[in-house]
């Protein structure tokens, strides 16, 4: 039996919901040894589900909650990275949030 990606979609979504989840009570709680816990955990997935996880968690949060999004992403994960990988990080962000707001004013 060979697992396609439609039967990991699901499970997929439901890890990236969990993530936001857990990101968001860290971050209203302030409580960055969680922040950095979901950080360490989220870096022993396979690069390729990181970057699926990581993707899906910045969709998310730039929709509900942008500075949410930043912190988790840029200050927490992305501390300690490389300068320009941060700065291109931001910049997507960035270009999330400003066709995020186009959307809204049409």
């Amino acid at each position: 039996m060979t697992n396609s990606m439609d039967d990991v979609k699901p499970n997929l979504d439901e890890l990236i919901a969990v993530v936001v989840k857990a990101v968001a009570s860290a971050y209203q709680t302030q409580e960055l040894d969680n922040a950095l816990v979901i950080r360490d955990e989220l870096k022993r997935l396979p690069d390729h589900l990181t970057t699926e996880v990581l993707n899906g968690v910045i969709l998310s949060l730039v929709n509900t909650d942008p500075d949410l999004c930043r912190w988790f992403i840029l200050d927490i994960f992305l501390h300690g990275s490389d300068p320009e990988g941060r700065a291109d990080v931001a910049e997507r962000i960035n270009l999330l949030m400003a066709d995020l707001n186009t959307q809204q004013d049409v």
